[in-house]
């Protein structure tokens, strides 16, 4: 039996090994790592199973035998790109389209995606399939929703995402008061698999930090609006919210008072109180401190000023611009989260003709926000990684990180909108291409 017994496992062994894909080099590419450094140029990556093995510079190691290498001179290569702040549920009919939609945003050179908020039992299904590889897809992150009960009677959009269930007491869509056991509502939360709590609307400064505090301790990151109404943006800073969103409602910072009913979000007075009051700038040195990231989500509030100009407070747009401009001046680490469903909307739906959004958002922080094309795929890439709590697997091109990136026909330190030049992308360490059918 001792004799036999390594044959056996030889014998069983042997299919895995042999299934085990050649590790692939990507060689003479122009690097752009995702931390904000310089490109650069005539370097080697080497992608050994769902991980990067090691990046030098071309010829300085020796390859890896029986290596599939790919010459990408005069490409570029850039991390995979994560939209921070998405909602899929509800995007499509039904769970077929679901594939289609999904492999779309991976074309067009997204490999992660956090959903803020819809329907958790349909996210936990396509995150798992994401996950297995099952079918072609960013990886996907999601959220627990909680807030005061008034906006479940209210709001549509969270009476949708937990029919079935009775309203405010689903377990990824909850209704908190002084009341409500916190531990228990954070723990039926991350039952539903979600990896962090979105604190919505209509909760106070003490809540959000009991929350918060309790989420943190189950191992939950915490992300919030950044007015919750009535608690403000310096509420929830100080509560350790890990990311807040929506540049817009900053404003509220500053303002003489402050409404107990979210609905106001977006109407406030941009004409008036100025993106540097002193308020805000101290909230945006607490927020470097702190390392709490802004999730600006510019895109979605241009097409609402452009479009439902009656839903948003005069002034918006440029009152919005200007403060993520100083945000970002001044330290804060500002991801790049859209707040669609990762496509513009056609008159169908998500049209899937159209490159994913987050590229629109990473050109609105050039164009109008202060950054560089450099410091905008930084938003895209390691500031989202650590937005969605991954920054040790995911956001950078270094040796150990997941095999995410994104193949590029020109260079988008020169032009933020080469972006969107794919050749290919590489997800899970599996090439991906309109041509290849994967």
């Amino acid at each position: 039996m001792k004799r036999i017994l390594p044959l056996l496992l030889c014998l069983f062994a042997s299919p895995a090994l042999a299934a085990a894909p050649k590790p692939l080099l990507l060689t003479h590419v122009g690097l752009i790592d995702g931390t904000g450094s310089p490109v650069q140029r005539d370097m080697t990556i080497v992608i050994e199973g769902k991980r990067i093995a090691a990046v030098y510079p071309d010829g300085s190691q020796p390859a890896p035998k029986d290596a599939e290498v790919r010459d990408l001179n005069g490409k570029y290569v850039i991390p995979g790109l994560i939209d921070a702040h998405v909602h899929i549920t509800g995007a499509e009919l039904d769970i077929a389209h679901y594939k289609t939609f999904l492999h779309a945003l991976l074309l067009g050179g997204v490999t992660g995606i956090r959903d803020m908020a819809g329907d958790d039992r349909l996210l936990q299904f396509l995150a798992s399939q994401a996950d297995s590889d099952a079918f072609a897809s960013p990886d996907i992150f999601y959220v627990a929703l909680m807030a005061g009960p008034s906006f479940f009677k209210e709001d549509v959009r969270a009476q949708d995402a937990s029919k079935g269930e009775p309203l405010g007491f689903a377990p990824w869509m909850q209704a908190i008061t002084a009341k409500t056991d916190i531990p228990l509502a954070v723990a039926e939360a991350k039952g539903t698999g979600a990896t962090g709590i979105k604190l919505y609307a209509n909760l106070p400064a003490a809540l959000v930090r009991a929350i918060t505090v309790e989420a943190h301790g189950q191992g939950l990151r915490v992300w919030t609006h950044a007015t919750i109404f009535p608690a403000t943006p310096s509420d929830a800073v100080e509560a350790g919210a890990d990311t807040i969103s929506h540049s817009p409602y900053l404003v509220w910072e500053a303002a003489s008072n402050v409404p107990d009913d979210y609905k106001m979000r977006a109407m406030g007075d941009f004409e008036h109180v100025k993106p540097d009051a002193p308020q805000i700038l101290a909230l945006f040195d607490a927020m470097k401190k702190r390392g709490t990231i802004l999730d600006a989500t510019l895109l979605v509030f241009k097409n609402e000023a452009e479009h439902h100009p009656q839903r948003v407070g005069a002034g918006i747009m440029p009152w919005s611009y200007a403060v993520t401009k100083l945000a970002h001046q001044r330290g804060v680490p500002i991801d790049a989260g859209t707040d669609d469903a990762g496509f513009q909307h056609g008159k169908d739906g998500p049209d899937l003709g159209q490159m994913p959004s987050v590229h629109q958002e990473m050109a609105l922080l050039v164009e109008h926000a202060g950054f560089t094309p450099l410091q905008a795929i930084h938003a895209a890439t390691q500031v989202g990684a650590a937005a969605l709590g991954q920054s040790a697997k995911r956001g950078t091109l270094t040796r150990g990180k997941r095999a995410d990136l994104v193949v590029l026909d020109a260079d988008p330190s020169r032009d933020i909108h080469n972006t969107t030049k794919i050749d290919f992308v590489v997800k899970n360490g599996r090439v991906h291409s309109p041509d290849n059918g994967h």
